[in-house]
């Protein structure tokens, strides 16, 4: 009379850890544990990779472990995805901050302020925003009459220093005036190197 193999890996009479591989045989079966755990298979236990060192993190980042895994993160002043990190450039670092509301796209006149004076390297943080605008914006915003935004898109962190154009946008002309910029993408926000503007009453703008 045949009998039928019965089979231990069904869920149902699953004898081999939930964090193991159950393989049936004829007659047995095997469990082997998961990538990340170790044990017997019917018990396995998380394998500590950032206690053991059994990790690829750059020299640069920090290592937290995960259940069955570990995630990598680039130490403070560093970019990268943690297996690969590279120091910020110093012009992310020696920024200063534009942190105005009144620097946003839909910020409407209660003013007219001229970036005629902003000099050096910035960045957009808090009320401002994080970034300039890509696209066209009203005009008479951002408390100027001719509100600036990047004709271009941002730079990756791979591109390094890229140099972008603002435009002004004033009567029916997105581009009525012009400045040279240039920019860094510092992984997570953009610094400008500003040197005034070509006239007043222009302003460079924000949006998030």
């Amino acid at each position: 009379m045949k009998t039928e193999d019965a089979d231990e890996c069904n869920a149902f009479i699953r004898v081999c850890d939930e964090n193991a591989d159950c393989k049936n045989t004829l007659g047995s079966y095997r469990c082997s544990c998961k990538t990340g755990f170790s044990g017997d298979g019917h018990t396995c236990k998380d394998i500590d990779e950032c206690a053991s060192g059994e990790h690829d993190c750059h020299v640069s980042a920090s290592c937290t472990n995960t259940e069955g895994s570990f995630n990598c993160s680039c130490n403070h002043l560093y970019v990268g995805d943690g297996r690969s990190c590279i120091i910020l450039p110093s012009e992310c670092q020696n920024c200063q901050s534009l942190t105005g509301a009144d620097r946003r796209i839909n910020y409407t006149n209660q003013d007219t302020i001229c970036d005629n004076g902003l000099r050096g390297w910035y960045r957009f943080q808090g009320a401002a925003g994080t970034r300039m605008p890509t696209s066209c914006p009203p005009k008479n915003r951002c408390n100027s009459h001719a509100p600036g935004w990047v004709n271009g898109t941002h730079p990756a962190e791979a591109d390094g220093q890229v140099t972008r154009t603002v435009c002004f946008h004033w009567l029916s002309d997105c581009c009525y005036k012009s400045s040279s910029i240039k920019v860094i993408n510092c992984g997570g926000y953009y610094v400008y190197y500003i040197n005034g503007t070509p006239t007043c009453f222009l302003r460079y703008c924000s949006t998030d």
